[in-house]
């Protein structure tokens, strides 16, 4: 039945995304016939430029295109960007490999900050146009095969105004209201220098509220449990940003973050028996009395002549996080047991990378360079016991205390090639060697080398289709995290360290489709297929899970994302965009022998990390799970200076396979509604309604005994949760402005 089940779920989500993308790419083939009418449009013309070696652009969208939307910084334009999504790259150590798919006036910021938190901190007035480029032909954004370049205005040798955002919302269960405030500026200091600074300050308030069912084996209630977590997380955040240009030779930009937060949770857990006697208590309250992050780095780009110019970068980042959690147990209303758990994780990174680019002929543009970096993870665990009129008794952990050192550095080469004004050629061949030590509870070092190839082709088959094919040997980032060990008190979990952990290794393929109709219709078709080695999943070290290689596997999957204006469906100023992933993987399971996805849980390999903007749908980011999708519904009321919105977005469940437990994560359709207008002068009111239908997150575990690979159930925790910082019913507040 639990096949059958599956099947259909999968199913569903197959019809559900055929039923959106037919509109989508009907209209895409029936373009002709649309475009005539789009003509007649009075929104700002979309202009298709001729591609060039190295900038292969394909459409501007100047800034009035944006203005029915209302946008309040440069994220919300880039988002509104017909057929584009923003993609904040992977989450890795170094510089190079971590770029998103959005630059800044053709480069990218020397900062890890993703780049869709940089936009944010962006205001639109800023914003001159958006270029899409196609080929990925830079080193800021390697292996991004669509590439959104924000052009922004040219300082006029005036300060700007100040603009600002300021936001309520309540969440479901909490009641309390939380808020946050940015505030962003630019100062002229000189004709050639300015700075600018951004200002945010979150304060986020959450309740999750949980009901967990415990059962035997043949589906009798042996207890249940009710849960609640309380947390309020009270930010700062300062970013800046300087720029000089100081001849026409030489430009430098510094940027700088400093992030300290207040973070505090209050934890309750009470266990009753079938008949609803009480069974035991357990409260406490977990504070970080040591919280930041912090970061400095810079750019100097000096260029010889039109055909050269070279650039270096300095980065270095900071982070250290201290938590000090207290949980005492009643047992029948008596004192039992304290807990204490006590945790440091100090982090921090040095990157160092130059790069030499040659446009050698009109035909060729080449990039050369090198990076080094030094990374390090310090964490120490500590866990005590003590009963009433007693002395605390530690519990001692495997890999509890450690540090972790890598030192990293590579080399690479990129030549981009125009074949012709239709037909360009990407390559790119890194190598990269890197030594890891870690030292404390457990020594060990290690050394790789990797030879990394990619290569994409991209032909411009007419003005409004484009075809790509990339292939590249990907290598995932090594999680330092998981060197050492973690504990959970609620679940009463342990991951162990696994100082023996491979990086993930791919050969990826992918075939992509771009068509473009009209001025705001657009619409991405792509395939893909991963030969993936050393799979990182769940192993079994010493009797207990770790994160650790299960060898060789496959993903193969489809993806969509598309834009589909529709004022030939009878809607004027309306407009449908869909984004989905359907895929599938599949790796040879270490205790069972069985073919099975790889685990897709909350610490699985993620995808690359997706931008979103205030107030626009959530961001589709799908990991490992079979599937997902985000849908929404825009519709103008230009009488009324106003716009509404309905979005919905769902992921497959999640999936974690431990040793003696499946675990299976579920949550149904979220729902969002946004209406905002421009109606008071000088002010965008924005209000939002999210997760209207209030979807529980459902955790199922099914343990086994001895393990899983016995098929012998024991019991089962069914767990329904509701609330979080984000996963609850929200109402929302906010308003923007100048002043």
């Amino acid at each position: 039945m639990a096949q059958a089940g599956l099947k259909a779920t999968h199913a569903r989500a197959r019809a559900a995304l055929c039923a959106a993308l037919g509109p989508l790419i009907l209209s895409g083939l029936l373009a002709p016939a649309q475009a005539q009418q789009a003509d007649s449009s009075p929104m700002p013309d979309v202009d298709t430029l001729p591609p060039k070696a190295g900038d292969n652009a394909q459409q501007v969208f100047e800034a009035p295109f944006f203005a029915r939307y209302n946008p309040l910084s440069a994220a919300d334009i880039v988002v509104r960007v017909p057929g584009f999504e923003i993609n904040d790259g992977d989450d890795r150590r170094g510089f190079g490999a971590t770029g998103g798919n959005v630059l800044i006036n053709g480069e990218r910021p020397s900062s890890k900050a993703t780049i869709s938190e940089q936009l944010k901190r962006i205001p639109s007035t800023s914003v001159l146009r958006v270029e899409i480029l196609s080929g990925g032909g830079s080193s800021d954004a390697s292996g991004q095969s669509r590439i959104a370049n924000v052009i922004l205005k040219p300082s006029a040798g005036i300060s700007s105004p100040t603009n600002y955002i300021l936001g309520f919302r309540q969440l479901e269960y909490s009641e309390r209201i939380g808020y946050t405030m940015q505030l962003s500026k630019t100062f002229s200091l000189a004709d050639n220098l300015e700075l600018a600074l951004d200002l945010q300050g979150p304060n986020i308030r959450g309740r999750t509220v949980a009901y967990e069912s415990v059962r035997s084996a043949v589906g009798g209630l042996t207890q249940y449990r009710q849960q609640y977590t309380q947390s309020n997380n009270i930010g700062l955040q300062l970013a800046a940003n300087l720029k000089w240009r100081a001849d026409a030779y030489d430009r430098v930009n510094l940027n700088a973050l400093i992030a300290p937060t207040d973070n505090s949770t209050g934890i309750g857990s009470v266990v009753y028996a079938p008949d609803n006697m009480l069974l035991k208590q357990t409260y406490g309250r977990a504070d970080y009395p040591t919280n930041y992050r912090g970061e400095l780095g810079g750019d100097w780009e000096r260029t010889f002549s039109e055909a050269f110019h070279v650039k270096f970068i300095a980065l270095g980042t900071m982070s250290t996080v201290d938590m000090t959690q207290t949980l005492n147990t009643f047992v029948r209303g008596a004192p039992f047991n304290t807990e204490v758990q006590t945790s440091h994780v100090q982090t921090g990174e040095t990157v160092g990378r130059a790069v030499a680019t040659w446009r050698a002929t009109d035909t060729h543009t080449l990039e050369f360079g090198g990076e080094g970096a030094s990374n390090f993870r310090e964490t120490s665990l500590g866990l005590s016991n003590q009963a009433p009129g007693g002395e605390p008794i530690p519990v001692v952990f495997d890999v509890a205390n450690t540090r972790v050192i890598e030192a990293r550095g590579e080399a690479f080469f990129t030549d981009v090639w125009a074949l012709s004004n239709v037909v360009s050629l990407t390559s790119e061949f890194t190598f990269e060697a890197s030594r890891i030590t870690q030292t404390g509870d457990a020594a060990k070092q290690r050394e790789f080398t990797y030879p990394k190839l990619q290569v994409a082709a991209s032909w411009k088959a007419d003005p409004n289709n484009d075809v790509r094919a990339s292939l590249k040997r990907d290598i995932a980032q090594l999680d330092f995290a998981e060197f050492a060990s973690s504990f959970n008190s609620i679940d009463a979990t342990t991951i162990v360290g696994n100082p023996g952990l491979e990086p993930e290794k791919a050969w990826k393929a992918k075939l992509e489709w771009d068509r473009r109709f009209g001025k705001k219709g657009a619409f991405t078709l792509g395939l893909f297929h991963d030969e993936v080695q050393d799979v990182r999943d769940l192993v079994v070290i010493g009797g207990n899970d770790a994160y650790g290689n299960i060898g060789d596997g496959v993903r193969n999957g489809v993806e969509f994302r598309g834009t589909l204006p529709l004022d030939d469906f009878g809607l004027p100023s309306a407009e449908l965009r869909l984004s989905g992933v359907y895929q599938q993987t599949r790796v040879t399971d270490p205790l069972t022998g069985n073919m099975r996805s790889f685990s897709s849980g909350d610490n699985s390999t993620p995808a690359p990390r997706s931008g979103s903007s205030n107030g626009g749908p959530p961001p589709l980011n799908v990991g490992n799970r079979d599937w997902g999708y985000v849908a929404s519904f825009r519709q103008d009321i230009p009488a009324l200076k106003s716009s509404l919105s309905i979005s919905f977005a769902r992921n497959a469940d999640r999936k974690e396979y431990k040793r003696i437990e499946h675990i299976d994560i579920s949550r149904g359709d979220r729902v969002d509604v946004n209406w905002e207008t421009t109606a008071i002068p000088g002010v965008t009111l924005r209000l939002g309604f999210g997760n209207i239908s209030s979807p529980q997150e459902i955790r199922e575990r099914t343990f086994y005994t001895p393990d899983r690979s016995s098929g012998s159930v024991l019991r089962t925790e069914r767990r329904s949760n509701g609330g979080g910082s984000d996963g609850t019913r929200s109402y929302t507040i906010q308003i923007a402005g100048q002043f």
